[in-house]
């Protein structure tokens, strides 16, 4: 019945496909200048509706401040999005009220919103549809597995990947207790 699951070679494209490997890039590979998200986000007006409509939770951001504290530690978030894309105008302002909200120096979030569709838009399995430029080339990247946006990359202090979160919170409800997931 699922003889293709015997097929070595499907599954490991299917693994790849599915797996980000985190040690792929690091934060030095981040190579356009992003815009920095506090001064960004809240005066693009597609953003501005949810930036001011959410409200973290509190006790999960105290949590990560607690934890980049004990481990003095910081995170770099970097966000690929577009002010087209419905999951980025809900994900990108709630991460940039997260970063306010926590008014944490150990926690920096930066923008990378230029992200443009190949025309005609026809998405292909496992095929990049991102244009660049005017796309970011880091979008083109295969090491950066940029399949959907957002696409949100967290660095630890010293340059490592910790996780990407595609588009919304895979393993919790919430942006803040998904950041708190890589972190732990």
């Amino acid at each position: 019945m699922f003889s293709f699951l015997n097929n070595k070679d499907y599954l490991t494209d299917l693994v790849k496909y599915l797996m980000f490997d985190t040690s792929s890039i690091t934060f030095a590979d981040i190579i356009t200048e992003p815009k920095v998200g506090h001064e960004y986000v809240p005066t693009v007006d597609v953003y501005k509706p949810n930036y001011n409509s959410y409200e973290p939770n509190q006790e999960i951001l105290d949590k990560i401040n607690s934890w980049l504290e004990s481990h003095d530690e910081h995170l770099n978030i970097i966000a690929f999005g577009a002010t087209w894309c419905g999951d980025c105008k809900d994900q990108l302002p709630r991460l940039v009220k997260i970063e306010r909200t926590l008014k944490n120096d150990r926690l920096d979030v930066g923008v990378l919103g230029s992200i443009k569709v190949k025309a005609p838009y026809a998405r292909e399995k496992g095929k990049l549809i991102w244009k660049s430029p005017p796309s970011p080339p880091e979008s083109v990247d295969e090491r950066f597995d940029m399949f959907h946006i957002p696409a949100i990359f967290l660095f630890n202090k010293a340059g490592k990947c910790l996780g990407k979160i595609d588009e919304k919170p895979e393993h919790k409800s919430t942006l803040e207790e998904e950041i708190l997931y890589y972190l732990e």
